[in-house]
């Protein structure tokens, strides 16, 4: 099944045309995982560990984004140099900065210009994905 979707992936022509599409698709499907861990450990730790929900939050993110570092370093940039702790720490700061982005777009956006919410969110997120996945491609993972 995985090498359907493997050959199926390699005759696209964008991906073949384009290899950065490929690897931005790969560095949204993790942002997809990623997002699921930030929520499971987030539950984890406010429904089982009773802890307080900032805590947790900047907890559960601080395990998201390792999370996403690993995959994204080997699967999406298939990085493998010795440089893993200063990748690390340049990949918490651009996923740190795009978290601040993303709240102060939020906030001019609904509060300011009044715009629904969840549109709100949608539109961040797609320009803030470029964003992240460009500085973490030419700066955190750069060969």
């Amino acid at each position: 099944m995985i090498n359907f979707f493997r050959k199926k992936a390699n005759s696209f022509y964008l991906f073949n045309k384009y290899p950065v599409t490929k690897q931005f698709v790969k560095f949204a499907l993790v942002g997809s995982s990623n997002m699921v861990v930030d929520f499971v450990v987030y539950l984890f730790l406010t429904r089982n560990l009773h802890m307080y929900y900032i805590v947790a939050a900047v907890m559960s993110f601080v395990v998201a984004v390792t999370w996403s570092f690993f995959l994204n370093r080997k699967w999406t940039f298939s990085h493998n140099g010795k440089n893993t702790t200063s990748q690390y720490i340049k990949f918490f700061a651009v996923n740190t900065i795009v978290m601040v982005l993303n709240l102060s777009s939020l906030f001019i956006l609904v509060d300011l210009f009044n715009i629904y919410d969840l549109v709100a969110k949608l539109i961040a997120a797609v320009f803030l994905a470029i964003l992240n996945f460009s500085l973490n491609k030419v700066w955190t993972f750069r060969k």
